[in-house]
């Protein structure tokens, strides 16, 4: 048997039948596995990436008056997976965190929702700040194949598109220094914030999304909007994903 702390290269799916050392009464192999609801034998094998803002503490400015009928024109967050269908590796969202360092003027409410597809390319036409992934082992043993843009990204709605997900976070304006922290694919909801969204005080909020996976060619879409809104918001931001 072999052994390797780095992520092997990928195999395509095949018809050979093969028994693994330990099952249950169902055939599935009992194995350790990873992450064990934690990232890090991800990132131990190299699988495991993150991005944020360019600038510590600097906020990066959204879409002005974004709201419902833009639907995925208009991105906060956009994710290419650039990787090639060879290499076999699908772009797995685990969170995303955003600070609000500005807000802008008419705005009601505080919606996200999300999106991905499987067009082939990049459905980013402008706009956004590109970020610099990097790989959270420390001798950086594999390069990501993810663009990450961050801002006022303006894209297409690609004609596989799909929504997966939309959560009310406020239901009025954010604040300053609000605190949102997105988790994707966990096994259940919560209560969003232990202080009343509804008001102006300042809220840490844990929200719950669907899973997002994005296989090569692929496209994700975290989209800021509001009921009405005529100014931008500013954010700072960080994504942790699984590349494998």
């Amino acid at each position: 048997m072999a052994y390797a702390r780095s992520l092997p290269t990928f195999n395509p799916d095949g018809t050979a039948v093969v028994t693994p050392a330990r099952t249950g009464s169902h055939s599935e192999a009992y194995v350790l596995p990873l992450g064990g609801g934690k990232q890090s034998l991800y990132a131990d094998e190299g699988s495991y990436f993150t991005a944020y803002n360019v600038t510590d503490g600097t906020g990066i400015i959204g879409h002005a008056a974004p709201v419902q009928s833009d639907l995925s024109l208009k991105p906060l967050l956009h994710i290419f997976n650039g990787n090639t269908a060879a290499s076999g590796k699908s772009i797995i969202i685990d969170f995303v965190r955003l600070r609000f360092t500005g807000i802008g003027a008419g705005s009601s409410t505080t919606d996200f929702t999300t999106w991905v597809d499987q067009n082939g390319a990049t459905s980013k036409t402008s706009g956004g700040t590109v970020a610099t992934s990097v790989n959270c082992r420390s001798d950086n043993p594999v390069a990501t194949g993810a663009i990450v843009s961050f801002g006022a990204v303006i894209a297409v709605a690609g004609s596989l598109e799909k929504r997966l997900d939309h959560q009310r976070v406020r239901s009025v304006v954010s604040v300053v220094e609000d605190q949102m922290i997105f988790q994707f694919g966990a096994s259940g909801y919560g209560l969003p914030s232990a202080v009343a969204t509804s008001g102006t005080n300042q809220c840490n909020i844990h929200t719950h999304f669907g899973p997002a996976v994005i296989l090569p060619g692929g496209n994700f879409k975290l989209v800021q909007w509001g009921v009405t809104q005529s100014g931008a918001n500013s954010y700072e931001y960080t994504v942790g994903w699984t590349e494998r």
